[in-house]
């Protein structure tokens, strides 16, 4: 039998503003992300993907809290008040985890501006 395939590597992050930065810098962004880490980007693609990151990061939060909705509504729990107080939580908490998207997001869009 041949030996399995190395796996491939997954991409660190998802944002929705990835095809904007490889397209602006001529990257993919873990490639970015990789330059970043050995310190080679000067300071204007630095910034940006310091702000990426930051984004990539608001944008696992409201992945989680989408899912944990979706998990809370599946019908796995009884329905009971207990139920409804968790469901209200993860609402609030998603609105504020996609507020700080947003807001990380007009980051990146503005570290992006001037390349």
């Amino acid at each position: 039998m041949p030996p399995e395939p190395a796996p491939t590597p997954s991409r660190r992050a998802v944002s929705p503003l990835d095809h904007r930065l490889e397209a602006a810098t001529g990257h993919d962004i873990d490639t970015l992300w990789a330059y970043r880490d050995r310190g080679v980007l000067d300071e204007q693609h630095a910034q940006l993907v310091d702000q990426h990151r930051k984004l990539a990061k608001t944008q696992t939060g409201v992945i989680f809290h989408l899912r944990l909705l979706n998990r809370l509504s599946s019908g796995e729990f009884d329905v009971a008040g207990t139920l409804f107080t968790r469901i209200d939580r993860t609402v609030d908490q998603l609105e504020e985890a996609a507020d700080a998207r947003d807001a990380a997001a007009r980051d990146v869009l503005a570290a992006l501006e001037p390349i």
